[in-house]
């Protein structure tokens, strides 16, 4: 893919003060219609990595560009249109109800939101099954569903890159499952570009046309599922020897010792 042509990471490092770097010269890119999973042990610059590509942090060296214009030289509203952001989930959570909090991700539109906003909402939490929890207050919700009303308020703004820091964290085993069709949907049919953050490699597999495996602030591996997804790169990373199985193609962790 051409930087011209999606997200694109060049050579990024960084470091918080003087402390040694968190990244050190990562590239990576993602191109519309394409998810990039980004893996790796705790520490390893995940998130660091989602939040430089996000601009929300300054890369000490290296480049991020959006079509080719440079992140930081693009206005803050300008890149909003472009990229939508979902964190780690917090324990913090504002007054409102499900409904208004996803009504946010609409912030550019005005401030009494036109009937075409409301119904887009709507459509957005029946497809996330967030229906029934519209006019639930977010401080009564459980941490998966405050998660679920996150990435609603994200895909609501249909922004051409989606960047999700663990977005699977609190979901139970059906509601995973549900993340990971709409993420397929966004990429494959509206031709989203999305750039993951996960924990689970076995979900990973599952999302992702290709892995990025990190490990102290550098890339390992990159490439398609079955190609990063080895014994040797797990063991190399994770310390841990790992059974794999293969199916449709993809790579599956079975068991670790």
């Amino acid at each position: 893919m051409s930087p011209r042509n999606g997200l694109s990471v060049e050579d990024v490092s960084f470091g918080y003060g003087r402390a040694t770097p968190t990244l050190k010269r990562v590239c990576l890119q993602v191109g519309p219609g394409e998810v990039v999973a980004l893996l790796g042990p705790n520490g390893s610059g995940k998130t660091t990595l989602l939040k430089c590509a996000m601009g929300l942090l300054k890369p000490r060296e290296g480049q991020i560009t959006l079509h080719g214009q440079d992140l930081r030289r693009m206005p803050r509203w300008q890149a909003a249109r472009y990229l939508s952001y979902v964190p780690q989930a917090t324990d913090i959570v504002y007054p409102m109800t499900v409904f208004e909090s996803v009504l946010l991700g609409l912030r550019d539109s005005p401030w009494y939101p036109d009937q075409a906003s409301l119904e887009k909402v709507e459509r957005v939490l029946e497809r996330l099954e967030l229906t029934p929890l519209a006019t639930r207050p977010m401080d009564e919700l459980s941490g998966g569903q405050r998660q679920k009303a996150a990435i609603a308020r994200a895909l609501v703004r249909d922004t051409p890159y989606l960047l999700l820091d663990e977005p699977t964290n609190h979901l139970d085993m059906k509601h995973k499952r549900d993340t990971l069709e709409i993420l397929r949907e966004r990429a494959r049919i509206q031709q989203q570009g999305i750039l993951v953050v996960l924990h689970e490699i076995n979900i990973a597999t599952q999302l992702a046309d290709r892995i990025v495996l990190l490990d102290n602030g550098q890339v390992v591996a990159s490439g398609a599922p079955a190609e990063v997804i080895t014994p040797e790169h797990l063991r190399a990373v994770y310390q841990v020897d790992v059974g794999i199985a293969h199916q449709d193609g993809l790579p599956f962790v079975m068991g670790y010792r």
